[in-house]
């Protein structure tokens, strides 16, 4: 039996969209996955390989 996930789907699909918004920003791309991350309440790495 898989282990039950920590993060809504909901919260994954926002901070996902939240994380490529502000990348296109030229001015706020660097660490944008950590600042997003830590807005959200959500792991770094996580994030990191949600929007990759």
């Amino acid at each position: 039996m898989p282990a039950p996930r920590k993060y809504p789907p909901e919260l994954r699909e926002r901070a996902i969209r939240m994380a490529v918004e502000a990348r296109r920003e030229a001015a706020t791309r660097d660490g944008v996955i950590a600042r997003t991350a830590d807005q959200l309440g959500v792991n770094r790495e996580t994030l990191r390989n949600w929007v990759t």
